[in-house]
Parts: structure tokens; sequence; C-alpha cells
């Protein structure tokens, strides 16, 4: 779904964090430091960039480069001003593994409400003959580099300052280098290069040959030069590199696959011309668009869901015009004229999307990847739509079928990666206050969707991060969805507060999305386990969060090392090579064991743990000593020897050595 919407450029990835340490949190321009009672500390965090040394051998020029070098070896602090996404944070790592090295590049995240000039302070975490980056908001770029600029000196330091280019070229500080994008062409040389010397083992001279082999097809070279930036870029270097040698055939199916193509061919579709001079019934061209666009939307879904969506947008346009109600007009246009364009992925699409449920004609695109691109279209190329798209999706969130939900939600998390603050002021943050589960639902939906397009990484963190610490518990229930569906925040300590606060809400007595949300955490954060379970040892102390951490221990403890039936307990594995604190684990199996709703299921886990060390001796001291531990409470004491006399592993008696454990 994400590879629909955003095609080569989805990032589904949740784990790939952007800053780590202590309780740290941040994105792009802010990192927040915090601990479990949300006090910020007011510090600087400062992290190695390990990534520096393979930048460099697929960094493309850019005309700041120069400038910079020059100005990095006059001063020690300088500012970097350009548009987000166009290479700019690439240009100034080179710059600095260029003035110093490239193992000796640092990244500067400030917490919220701290100034640069905290750095000043805690210059004894200044390294000598190392560059730094910082990214600043504001317009205090002049006023850090003066205030710095001697920490940074008496270092043999370089501090490089990136910020948004807001300002008309002849107002610009001495200090300050604008940056543009590098040439796309140069870009896609450098990765094709270093991709065929990886792959093709192939000679410096033949490589280049190569290179420009590809680069002499006039179709690749123009949609290089319709690309939006890096990003768009890299994807075509990586498909000529995994079909190479790609023959001229391969080159345009390539070209055809690509961004700039498919953006192309979504103005095409959502273009409607009228031939010959021939006159058309009123309101043609809009029931075109609105046909076409619903068709994006409800991709791979009955062609019903297409027809009824198109009307209720039509009606949205209709009420945006002022126009009194025209009504549903019938038996008018063919689906065939409907869709112009499409009409050729249609009908090649109708065995392909046949659906099991016998349905028998399915919205089908040949490219999935154009899902997106004709809503992104729509939404930025045609006056006043976004007014009646935005009610259009709100109107199909309401529906009652999930299918027209789901599809509305997947829609909206697009046009919030595109226009974050409006889309999620007029219907994603309605809709995760929305007393539906349903509607909120569609906001946990909306909101992981706008995350999979990789540029609103931050401001969804802190959208998820504001449900789960307001006073709204419908808005902390969508928190607890978005989690559940495998989101975190970029340092676990982060994510596990958020879930506490989320977990301390009455209304999610009931609910298992805390429990799957920590599963998901484990899943993502496998070397952090022992901070898990001890946060929800911590948990288990409260009475009112003690059904959460049951809940998710048991999750975790049904997990199987590499997801293998037969596998032993994941969890079991660490308590026996000491990845976990014993003492916490025993404490939430206590929890467990002894609640009301989850214990018969806890009793069975329980059951399937002591069978696996009955069979393997290497878990067998580790999970004596978790049963001596749990024993020693006298409430479990009796309950022991009542339950694990019936559970069918032990019909037989238990072992000796369980026998012993519950007696010492």
């Amino acid at each position: 779904m994400g590879e629909e919407l955003y095609g080569t450029n989805v990032e589904a990835s949740y784990s790939d964090i952007n800053a780590s340490g202590v309780n740290a949190f941040g994105n792009n321009n802010t990192i927040h430091h915090i601990s479990y009672q949300g006090q910020p500390p007011a510090k600087p965090i400062i992290r190695d960039l390990v990534g520096v040394p393979d930048l460099l051998k697929v960094y493309a020029e850019a005309a700041a480069d120069s400038s910079l070098s020059a100005l990095l070896h006059e001063r020690s602090t300088a500012c970097l001003t350009g548009r987000p996404n166009t290479g700019r944070f690439s240009t100034a790592c080179a710059a600095l593994a260029r003035r110093h090295r490239a193992d000796r590049v640092r990244e500067v995240l400030l917490p919220e409400e701290v100034g640069p000039e905290a750095l000043h302070r805690a210059a004894d975490s200044l390294a000598e003959d190392h560059g730094y980056v910082l990214r600043l908001t504001g317009h205090r770029h002049v006023e850090t580099m003066r205030l710095l600029a001697d920490v940074f000196r008496q270092r043999s330091a370089s501090l490089l300052l990136i910020r948004d280019d807001d300002s008309r070229a002849g107002s610009r500080h001495s200090a300050e280098v604008p940056h543009q994008s590098p040439a796309p062409v140069a870009v896609f040389r450098r990765h094709l290069q270093h991709q065929l010397r990886d792959r093709a083992d192939l000679s410096g001279e033949e490589n280049e040959w190569q290179v420009d082999t590809y680069l002499q097809h006039g179709d690749l070279r123009a949609a290089l030069e319709s690309t939006y930036g890096p990003r768009e870029v890299v994807p075509l270097a990586t498909a000529v590199a995994d079909r190479h040698p790609a023959d001229g055939d391969a080159i345009a199916e390539i070209v055809g696959m690509s961004q700039p193509r498919r953006r192309a061919r979504a103005a095409d579709v959502l273009r409607t011309e009228v031939a010959g001079g021939d006159r058309r019934p009123r309101r043609a061209e809009q029931h075109e668009r609105a046909f076409r666009i619903a068709y994006a939307v409800f991709a791979r879904q009955p062609l019903h869901y297409v027809f009824e969506a198109a009307s209720l947008l039509l009606e949205e346009i209709d009420g945006q015009a002022k126009r009194p109600d025209w009504g549903r007009m019938a038996l008018q246009h063919p689906v065939s004229e409907l869709l112009g364009p499409l009409d050729v992925d249609w009908r090649e699409g109708r065995e392909a999307a046949r659906s099991h449920v016998g349905v028998s004609r399915s919205a089908w695109l040949r490219d999935g990847a154009m899902r997106g691109a004709i809503i992104d279209e729509a939404w930025h190329e045609f006056d006043s739509t976004r007014p009646a798209i935005l009610k259009w999706l709100d109107t199909l969130v309401a529906s009652d079928d999930e299918p027209v939900r789901r599809a509305a939600g997947e829609a909206a998390g697009l046009l919030a990666h595109h226009d974050f603050d409006r889309v999620c002021t007029d219907l994603i943050d309605g809709w995760a206050s929305a007393p539906r589960p349903r509607s909120r639902q569609a906001a946990a939906r909306a909101i992981v969707v706008a995350d999979m397009g990789g540029n609103v990484h931050h401001l969804v963190r802190r959208k998820v991060r504001d449900w789960a610490g307001g006073h709204r518990n419908y808005q902390r229930d969508a928190a607890a969805l978005v989690y559940a569906s495998g989101l975190q925040q970029p340092d676990l300590s982060w994510s596990l507060a958020d879930l506490r606060r989320i977990a301390e809400d009455r209304m999610q007595q009931h609910t298992h999305a805390v429990a799957e949300s920590v599963y998901q955490l484990y899943l993502h954060s496998h070397d952090r386990a022992d901070q898990i379970i001890f946060e929800l040892a911590r948990w288990s102390d409260d009475r009112q969060l003690q059904r959460h951490a049951g809940n998710a221990l048991l999750i975790l403890a049904s997990r199987t090392a590499d997801d293998l039936p037969s596998g032993a307990a994941d969890l079991m594995t660490k308590l026996a090579a000491s990845q976990v604190d014993a003492a916490d684990l025993a404490r939430l199996w206590q929890v467990s064991l002894l609640a009301t709703l989850p214990s018969r299921r806890a009793w069975l886990i329980f059951g399937q743990w002591l069978h696996r060390a009955d069979s393997d001796e290497s878990f067998r001291k580790s999970i004596g000593a978790l049963v001596t531990d749990l024993a020693a409470v006298p409430a479990l004491r009796h309950r022991l020897q009542f339950h694990l006399i019936r559970l069918s592993e032990f019909q037989n008696g238990l072992p000796r050595w369980l026998e012993n454990a519950m007696r010492e």
C-alpha cells in the first residue's frame, strides 16, 4: 500500500530512528530529551554520523561545495541555507568531512525550548578537530555563529548550521552559503557507478563507459531532469543497476515506472479535452475527473465503490460552487468514457482483479503506484479542489463499509504528507477525537500512511505525542492504535512513556492496543528487551496498569525465537543469557498468573515454558530460579502446585528439578 501511494520513495521502516541516547527523541530540527515524568533537561545531545564514509562514495558535487570549503577554512562557524529535500544535509556532511575527516563528523540535536547557546555551556562535550552540523529553525543563525565561534575555534573544530532559505540573496550574511540541489544526472552517475562497481566488477573505464551509454538514452535523461530531488534519482540508478546490462526496452520500462513519468501520466489522466469542438453534457469534465480520482482512491476495490464515491465527490464539488442540487444522473456516461486513459488498465485488469467473493469488476491499475500519483495531481493541479476533497474524505470515513473507510484514511495520509497541518486540522484530528472507534482507526491509518512518505516524520511523531499526552481519551485511543501499527518514536523511552500515559486512561482497560504496541516496540527494539521488561515491571506496581503489563507479557512470552512454532520462547532465551532482569520478569509473571481474566492463558503459556525447560537443560537453571522466585510469594505457592499438575504437559507428575525449585 505504501508503494502504491509513494512509489519507490516509500519509507516504511519504523526502526530507522534519527537520534539515539538516553531518553532521546528527535527528528530533523528539534529533539526532546525527557524522563518518564516528562521533564526535559536543558542539555544538547551529540551523536556520531556513522554513515558519512558511505555517503562520500556516492556524493555528487553541489554548487556550494567550493564556497563552503573556503568558508570553513577561514571560520569556525558557517551556515548553509536551502530548501528541504534538496540534499543540503549531505552537502554539509561532505564539507565537514573534507575539513576534518569522515569519521569525525557529528550532529548536534537540541532539546525543545533550548537554544544553541547551550553549546557554550556544554563546551566540554565538543571534541578536538571534529565537524558538527546543527539544523536550526528561526532567524538566530547570525547570533549563533557569533556566539559560538570562539568555542569551536579553541578546539580547532567547525560548526555548520543548516536552515531554510527564506531570505533574499542580497541580504545574506557573509558566512552564509546558498545551497541548490546537485544536478540529477550527476547524482545518477555517482550512484550507478558505485552500484555497478560493487555488482558487476567492472574496471574504472568500463564503468564510466557503461554509465555514459545509459545516459545516451533520451527518455532516461528527460526523466532525470524531471525529478523533484535526489530521492527520486536514486531509485532510477538502482533500477538500472538491477537490470544491468539493460537494453533499450529495459530502460524504457524503468523510465515508465519512474515518479516523473507517473506524474506526467497522472496529468494526462485528469486532463479532459473536448475533441473536434463536440458539445458535451454539462459538467462532463468534472464527472470524468471525479470518477478517475475515485478510481485511484479505491484501487483494487469493487467498482461499485468507485461509482458511489464519485457521486459523493460531485456533490461536494457542487456544494463548493453553490450550484443547485442536480441529483445523481443515471445512464449518461459508460465506464470506458469516464475512465479515459485508464480504460486500458480497467480492461486488462478484469480477470486479474476478479474478487474471490464474486465481484466481476474492480478498479485496477497496471502500475499500482499510479494511485498516489493521481491523488497527488488532483490535490495540487486544480483550483478550489482541496476543500471539496477534504469534505469528501470526511464523508467517506463515516461510511459503514470498512473498505471505504480504509481507502479514505489512506488517501488522507497521502495528502497529509503534502500538507500536514491543513489535513490534520480539517480531517485527522477530528477523526482522532470522534466517539466512533472506526473513525479513530481511520485517523491512525492516515497518520501512519503520512509517515511512510518520509518528509513528515517529525510532524507525525509530534502529533502522536500530542494525542497521547492530551486530555481527550479518544485521541489517546487513536495514539494507541498508531503505536499498535508498529510506528515508534526515535527513542524507546519516549514510546514507553507515551504508552504509559495511554494505559492510565480507564478507557483502555478492556482493550489490547497498549499490549500490542509494546509487542511492536519489542519487535523493532529487540536488543532493548531489558528496558521494555524493566518498564513493564514498573507498570505492574500500579493497579491501573497491571492488566496492560500482564497482557503485554503474555504476548511477548508467546513469541518464539525466529518465529518458529517449535522454537523456544524468545524471552526464555534472553533470560537464560541474562539479557533481561530475572526479578523484573518474575514480577510480571506474578501479576499475570494472579490476574482474574488472563490467568488461564497465563498458566498455559507458563506451562509451555516449564515443559521447554524440562526438555532442554540449557533453560533449566534460569527457569528454575524463576519458579523459586514465584514460589516465594505466598499467594502463588499453592497455586503453582494446583495448576501445574493439571496442565497437559505434567499429567504424569512434576519433574524433580521443578519440585525442588518450588520447595526452595
